[in-house]
């Protein structure tokens, strides 16, 4: 039996957005389902590393493996579930971590797809402490975008791990949604969007952006009756 937990980190300016993510997840999957861990203020309180966020990802990521799960999947606090997560949880494809787009084409070397950390799945205790050993190398801090950049280079065809995209199936699972936020709609009670590849559900929306202007506020950026669904997500 896959043993899977879902983990977020949230200092107390993300509180708030956590706890419209932890809502929402529980809209579709009970703790007994998908046990939801915080790393929180308190946890932070003190700490000495100011990149500790940076390297959040695959500290736990090795962390949890090592203690025993099978599958470890890190979700931002800046983001809304808005449907079930079985596609990754009930994954039974082999890798070694699943990962989901950016929103815009960076570049790091010359390698060609680059992933977003908002939402990685990580499965292999191999991969992840290459990667946590990367995050606490020389090289960290040469990266604009530090373990992201890492991350997209060490999942690039330089490397042997398997890994496995969840936005090119039926779902769509992070950022590369956001350009299009505004030609949603529902369906079926589910958030869809029309592609080049076809009729793809939203299961995941992330906000991003830091301290952006009208971050979190998605009244403004999707269609009223998008709206009205995730308003019944996100509450209590």
């Amino acid at each position: 039996m896959n043993k899977v937990i879902a983990v977020s980190i949230a200092d107390t300016n993300n509180l708030k957005y956590f706890e419209m993510m932890k809502n929402s997840l529980r809209k579709f999957h009970s703790e007994q389902e998908l046990p939801l861990l915080l790393i929180g203020p308190d946890q932070l309180k003190g700490q000495p590393d100011p990149h500790l966020f940076y390297r959040f990802t695959p500290i736990i990521g090795n962390q949890l493996l090592n203690e025993g799960y099978d599958t470890v999947i890190k979700l931002d606090a800046d983001q809304i579930i808005t449907s079930d997560l079985n596609h990754i949880i009930k994954d039974k494809d082999e890798f070694d971590v699943g990962v989901v787009l950016n929103d815009l084409p960076l570049r790091v070397w010359d390698i060609q797809t680059y992933y977003n950390c908002g939402l990685v799945v990580m499965r292999s205790k191999e991969f992840v402490k290459h990667w946590l050993d990367l995050c606490f190398s020389p090289h960290f801090d040469k990266y604009q975008f530090r373990e992201q950049d890492i991350l997209s280079i060490i999942t690039s065809d330089y490397f042997r791990y398997k890994v496995k995209c969840y936005d090119l199936g039926e779902r769509l699972n992070g950022l590369v949604a956001k350009p299009f936020w505004i030609k949603c709609y529902m369906k079926d009670n589910k958030i869809m969007l029309d592609t080049p590849q076809g009729k793809k559900q939203l299961s995941v929306i992330h906000f991003a952006g830091g301290n952006a202007p009208n971050k979190g506020n998605y009244r403004i950026r999707f269609q009223p009756e998008v709206v009205k669904y995730i308003d019944s997500l996100i509450k209590e």
